[in-house]
């Protein structure tokens, strides 16, 4: 069964019937470590693939020079410079164990510094940085094997010393030390000053998928130590990657120069990039358009569908299968909030036409979400429990229950960015909630910069959200589990604070499994529990497009070490790797 055309049971609101729709429904980025993506034109990653990390086979790498990737009969280029317009710049130090990394902080960062492994299209991990991954029988004990020959941009060398610098600062880190909680101690193996060997307090079979995102970005130790004591140098990464840092000036542009000593040849083909804040989708289409950039990502639907009718002008790569859902995320244990009553969390549910928000503001581009997994995703289901259809009558009922338990008025604060689709779209929310039976609904603006850092302390009680690609439930962990939702005022990754003992147990069943079977049921099981507890209420599944001028080429996926590819953003939703770019000259 299709959810394109889910009937809506409301004809279109009073908002959206006077507007004149120029706009595209988009969602909100958040910072997720490891959230995955894949290209319309390449083989879809296999949701059941056994493979490194998700099964008890450890992997052999090759450590051939990934060849070539471009399309068939085209020759690259070595040279020239690319200007990309992205949706957000990011308001932390570039350092790994600090960032407030949302898509567009991985979009730039990935250039400089190199993540120790890489999800796969296999639907698992390969070593990237790391020459290999290896783990004991019970997934307690991994060893990480660093890549011979391979130094950072200050010359510092990368070997298993570095490896453990860079891990212990995650494992501190107020973020990233949250993704990184089983591991127990970091050391150099005592036999191969090349291997650091992580001990862990449970068994944790799908470890590597962490490092393959901001947990396992390897910057240099001598660059580390100095920025200690120089706060200016916290805005200057090294790293291994294939583009060196050359200026950021915050809100206005990120550049960087090639890496020439790139230890994956032979990338890359550019001389430069440069990166360009533009945090409205449309703005930020124009400026592809008028040539001010020369590529941008985007999930704005009008642009994407303009995009599409103009192949030739503006050729785009669409990125779709196992990517992140579009939602409007909910704090539900916060003390005083009607949210904490899940009548008040599913009447909001109800109330909503999100099948309307697509076919007016979103031209029908996107399916409709009835839970956190996209359909090419592990424990995806059509149907989960959750509201498939707008009933008003339905939604009324259950707030005028929740009243007549707990007399008094009720008032929400739903938090959008300044983007102009985005406010549309929580007008229109606004307008429906109220009409439901909650006496005030709030709009909070928040520039995009500043959006994540609120979300991360807890300040909202309705948030426009993006998130939870991905290859394995086990990267969801750091979303949704109790250990990730500490009181409000206090940094954590379960932004919800969601405290489900139901939940947590699902989450950690799977994080020590290696049976698929039991994994998709585990995951479809989580799939229901978010239909029927209405955590969030789900949107669609984004698209994400990546159009750029003809004169750009090259736009692929990554040949790895271990014979498999990359996906675009190797897990990382809306992003790619511009080491296989090459313009003409």
């Amino acid at each position: 069964m299709s959810h394109l055309n889910a009937p809506s049971r409301r004809k279109p609101g009073r908002l959206l019937a006077a507007l004149v729709i120029s706009a595209g429904l988009i969602g909100v980025a958040c910072g997720s470590d490891d959230t995955s993506s894949k290209t319309t034109d390449a083989t879809s990653p296999a949701s059941e693939t056994t493979g490194p990390g998700t099964d008890e086979t450890t992997p052999v790498v090759e450590t051939t020079a990934a060849p070539p990737t471009t399309a068939a009969g085209e020759v690259p280029v070595p040279g020239g410079k690319v200007v990309m317009g992205i949706e957000a710049d990011t308001s932390s130090p570039w350092r790994p164990s600090e960032m407030v990394c949302a898509i567009a902080c991985y979009q730039v960062i990935r250039n400089i510094y190199d993540s120790l492994a890489m999800a796969n299209d296999a639907g698992s991990w390969s070593p990237y940085l790391a020459e290999a991954i290896t783990p004991n029988d019970d997934y307690t004990v991994w060893s990480i094997t660093a890549r011979e020959g391979v130094t950072f941009h200050d010359g510092t060398p990368f070997d298993g010393a570095a490896i453990v610098e860079n891990i212990s600062r995650a494992k501190a880190g107020i973020l990233t030390g949250n993704a990184l909680r089983p591991v127990e101690t970091i050391e150099v193996d005592a036999a191969d000053p090349m291997t650091a060997v992580l001990t862990m307090n449970t068994s944790w079979a799908a470890f590597p998928f962490t490092l393959a995102g901001q947990a396992g970005m390897q910057a240099s130790p001598t660059w580390l130590a100095a920025s200690d004591t120089d706060d200016t140098l916290k805005s200057q990464p090294v790293g291994t990657g294939p583009f060196v840092y050359a200026d950021y000036r915050p809100g206005e542009v990120f550049s960087m120069t090639k890496n020439p000593d790139y230890w994956n040849a032979p990338y890359p083909y550019l001389d430069a990039i440069e990166f360009r804040p533009i945090a409205d989708g449309l703005n930020r289409r124009d400026a592809l358009k008028s040539g001010t950039v020369d590529l941008i990502h985007t999930t704005n639907a009008e642009s994407i569908l303009e995009f599409r009718d103009n192949p030739d002008e503006y050729p785009m790569v669409e990125i779709s299968n196992n990517a992140e859902t579009a939602y409007t995320l909910l704090h539900v244990t916060q003390e005083g909030s009607p949210l904490t009553d899940v009548r008040i969390r599913c009447a909001l549910a109800w109330a909503t036409d999100e099948q309307l928000l697509i076919d007016t503001i979103g031209g029908g581009l996107n399916q409709i979400a009835y839970g956190p997994f996209s359909p090419t995703q592990v424990g995806y289901l059509e149907s989960t429990g959750f509201p498939e259809a707008q009933d008003m009558a339905k939604a009324q009922e259950l707030i005028a229950e929740y009243k007549a338990e707990f007399p008094g008025p009720l008032s929400l604060s739903l938090a959008t960015t300044t983007d102009q689709t985005n406010l549309t779209i929580a007008q229109q929310q606004q307008q429906w909630w109220t009409e439901a039976g909650i006496d005030e609904v709030t709009i909070d603006q928040i520039d995009q910069a500043n959006y994540i850092v609120t979300a991360l302390f807890g300040n909202f009680q309705v948030f426009q959200w993006r998130n939870h690609g991905g290859f394995d439930l086990d990267q969801q962990y750091i979303w949704w589990h109790s250990k990730a939702a500490p009181p409000v005022g206090e940094l954590a990754l379960n932004f919800g604070r969601i405290r489900d003992p139901q939940l947590d147990a699902l989450l950690d069943e799977n994080r020590a499994s290696t049976d698929p079977a039991r994994k998709k049921e585990i995951a479809e099981e989580v799939n229901r529990l978010f239909g029927t507890q209405c955590y969030d209420i789900w949107g669609s599944y984004s698209i994400w497009g990546i159009a750029s001028k003809p004169s750009v080429h090259g736009l692929s996926l990554i040949p790895l070490p271990d014979g498999t590819n990359a996906p675009f953003g190797a897990g990382i939703s809306g992003t790619f790797y511009p080491m296989t770019l090459w313009v003409e000259q």
